[in-house]
């Protein structure tokens, strides 16, 4: 989806004639994904937009979830409140950082007709095996551009598992299938500029962030587990007032032998 990072400058000169020498096409595609990243300002001016957002939207359902909790538990419960507040500046802050232009719409569109996809799933490990092959050393791989945005594009959607599956108690696999569903509606929008709301593709529709997605919400719904057993809130399920003023049903007393089947047992035995 584009993430928001800037391809960091650490490879030396030698590794990065030799990735080119190694993978001529390196240049000019890290280039072209320079151009279409937005740098860190940009990344915290769509940060910034969607926790003022999602502050808003939490305003928004704030009178409503106070009144919820009080008819449910009798009482107004400020961390599940802190709960809902979290929820809406993630949900927010992501659709900031996956579908908001993070650059000048005119000038991209200049150079740029319709949208542009990128099919390849494996680029990113394509653009490491030519660092590795142009003498990039270890640390130098790991901190490179195509590594840093597929761990970003994993961690956009780690909490995106965990309240799937911890919240709102989908099973596991709904939960990893709704996340990627929600992550291909987030490439299409990309690709379309917003379904046609601007002139053109304003990010990138890459498969491979489909893929790092996925893999970041399904890893959220392993951890859901964890966040319940720690009582997070919201992740710990409360019974409602009604139902925790109901007594706990007690188990049917079995039933006492009949006098009649003794007697005729006795009679039988030997």
């Amino acid at each position: 989806m584009s993430t928001p990072l800037r391809a960091p400058s650490i490879l030396s000169a030698r590794a990065r004639e030799g990735a080119a020498r190694a993978h001529p096409g390196l240049g000019r595609h890290r280039s072209a994904a320079r151009r279409s990243v937005p740098g860190v300002n940009e990344l915290l001016r769509l940060a910034l937009v969607g926790i003022a957002g999602g502050l808003g939207v939490f305003a928004v359902l704030l009178l409503p979830a106070m009144w919820l909790q009080r008819r449910r538990f009798g009482a107004v419960r400020p961390p599940r409140l802190l709960g809902v507040a979290a929820i809406s500046v993630y949900t927010m802050t992501l659709a900031g950082l996956t579908i908001a232009p993070a650059y000048d719409v005119a000038v991209t569109c200049r150079s740029r007709v319709g949208g542009v996809a990128r099919p390849d799933p494996f680029h990113s490990a394509a653009e490491l095996l030519a660092l590795q092959r142009g003498g990039a050393g270890w640390w130098e791989m790991a901190t490179s551009f195509p590594v840093l945005q597929v761990l970003m594009n994993m961690a956009l959607f780690v909490p995106l598992g965990m309240i799937l599956r911890g919240v709102f108690r989908l099973d596991a696999t709904a939960s990893v299938a709704t996340g990627m569903l929600l992550s291909a509606l987030i490439e299409v929008t990309q690709y379309t500029g917003a379904f046609g709301l601007y002139p053109c593709g304003v990010r990138i529709a890459d498969i491979e962030d489909l893929v790092a997605n996925t893999l970041g919400g399904w890893a959220g719904v392993l951890c859901a587990p964890l966040a319940t057993r720690l009582g997070v809130p919201l992740f710990v399920h409360e019974r409602p007032l009604d139902r925790a003023a109901e007594p706990r049903d007690a188990p049917e007393p079995r039933d006492a032998p009949d006098a009649a089947d003794d007697a005729d047992d006795a009679d039988a035995a030997p």
